[in-house]
């Protein structure tokens, strides 16, 4: 099922966000889960992933998310083949260290092998994929550090992790935590975690909301709300969906795409502002009252 594309004309400029901190990150961004495979490495479709990466650095996306246990690495080689050629100091290039790799020096080696297969010389967000509570996280953290220190890595982050775990990780960093990469998705049974978004807005961590919309549920699984406020703006649920989650303190974006009018149409919804009356249904109807914006 196809979405419509309503207002796709753009200036192909990505604006960004900035934390009090100073650090700074493009409000939307593309995913690359499955682009090379899942956890096994999948070469069937390389070149059509390879186009998708450029159509969105076409359409004006700067911002790219992978990460080493995407495809078993794949997913990063086929990043480095689509920014080939391009002006690296416009790209904001984020990818992981799985759970796995988490003590010292898998840590190091672990990025030192994103570095290769992404074929660039430093990684402008480096997070810790998830939280594991068997993993040695003062080792880790001191780890992060030293990538920090030796310019391989520019600044860090996590993925899902709970305020406690957030404490933990900062005690053990000298460099600051500036991202917690959290699921997004309106269609899930456990809602949106609010405490966590709250926590992370309150000490000045960015959240970079994936799975917007739920895997495609967006297509079949109407909400309501989201398609009352959509007519009201002439825009599609998704833009509804961008424009809101942006609308939040320290909140940015991240989905994965592979059709280009999608992408325009997704990066067309910062041009709208949804205004206060429609942000505060939306909160209260999908249980966000206590976000700061």
């Amino acid at each position: 099922m196809k979405r419509n594309i309503k207002n796709t004309n753009l200036t192909n400029i990505m604006e960004t966000k900035k934390l009090k901190s100073g650090f700074e990150m493009p409000l939307l961004g593309i995913g690359t889960y499955t682009f090379g495979g899942e956890h096994d490495a999948d070469y069937s479709k390389d070149e059509e992933w390879i186009q998708a990466i450029k159509a969105a650095l076409e359409v004006g996306y700067t911002h790219i998310d992978t990460a080493e246990v995407y495809g078993d690495g794949h997913s990063e080689e086929l990043v480095a083949k689509a920014i080939e050629g391009g002006d690296r100091n416009k790209l904001f290039i984020t990818t992981k260290v799985y759970h796995n790799h988490f003590k010292y020096e898998d840590v190091l080696k672990s990025a030192n092998a994103s570095l290769k297969r992404l074929k660039i010389k430093y990684i402008d967000l480096y997070l810790l994929h998830s939280f594991d509570p068997n993993m040695p996280l003062k080792e880790t953290m001191e780890a992060m550090n030293k990538l920090v220190e030796m310019g391989l890595v520019k600044n860090i982050g996590v993925c899902n992790f709970k305020p406690s775990q957030l404490k933990e990780a900062q005690k053990y960093s000298k460099a600051k935590i500036v991202v917690n990469q959290m699921k997004f998705n309106l269609w899930a049974n456990t809602g949106p975690d609010v405490d966590t978004f709250t926590y992370c807005q309150k000490n000045d961590i960015m959240i970079t909301a994936y799975k917007l919309f739920g895997r495609d549920k967006i297509k079949y699984d109407k909400i309501p709300l989201l398609v009352e406020i959509g007519k009201k703006y002439n825009i599609t649920d998704a833009q509804v969906i961008i424009a809101w989650v942006l609308s939040k303190k320290n909140f940015v974006a991240i989905f994965t795409s592979m059709d280009k009018n999608h992408l325009k149409e997704d990066m067309a919804a910062l041009r709208f502002k949804l205004n206060e009356d429609d942000i505060r249904l939306l909160d209260n109807e999908l249980l966000m009252k206590r976000f700061n914006r």
